[in-house]
């Protein structure tokens, strides 16, 4: 397993030197790119009138613990080593259309990680292990703690963390991956707009 890889984010100054998104020094696609150009719904669906327990979440968490876990760092290597054979072979085309995907995958990780997008792939990754972790925590549903409107319907409802067993189904963190954990959780998210608009200019 891969863990804590140091990615940076080349060329894109806007979102990365932002003293709100330097809170944490976190691990971003871009550095792993060289020299390269570059629903899953769980809970809050149906309503709950009667006051029961609920597992919250903070999907930031969950997002890192994704894009940071063996299979998708596997996968994203993979990626990266294709688009290299591509530059390389002077293929245009393929080269154009991989870097898109990977530039799209970092976007996703900005807005997943530095603010309040929803982890749908995160949490289809690991749907298998959802009902148990229902189970262990007593919750008969998983919503995200920015999902204001999904915890609406559940008004009265007692809420239990259960951020911590959604990132052990994807691993055991390393000392220096729980203090990166620990590091997110307090900071405050980026608001949604405010991530798409930094994200925007720094493709200009």
């Amino acid at each position: 397993m891969i863990h804590s890889p140091e990615f940076r984010v080349g060329r894109r100054a806007p979102l990365t030197e932002s003293k709100t998104v330097m809170k944490w020094n976190l691990t971003v696609l871009a550095g792993c790119l060289g020299g390269l150009a570059l629903a899953w719904p769980v809970g809050g669906a149906e309503t709950n009138s009667v006051a029961g327990r609920v597992g919250v979440y903070d999907s930031r968490v969950v997002a890192y613990a994704w894009f940071t876990s063996g299979a998708h760092m596997a996968q994203l290597q993979s990626q990266v080593a294709t688009a290299k054979a591509e530059k390389q072979a002077g293929d245009t085309a393929k080269l154009t259309e991989d870097s898109a995907a990977l530039r799209a995958l970092q976007d996703q990780m900005h807005r997943e990680v530095f603010s309040t997008a929803p982890c749908d792939e995160a949490l289809a990754a690991i749907r298998e292990r959802l009902p148990e972790i229902e189970r262990a925590a007593g919750v008969t549903n998983l919503i995200s703690k920015w999902d204001e409107p999904a915890l609406n319907q559940h008004p009265g409802a007692a809420q239990v963390d259960v951020t911590d067993r959604l990132v052990e189904a994807f691993f055991k963190p390393t000392e220096k991956q729980s203090k990166m954990i620990e590091s997110i959780k307090i900071a405050k998210p980026l608001p949604l707009e405010q991530c798409n608009e930094l994200i925007q200019a720094g493709k200009n």
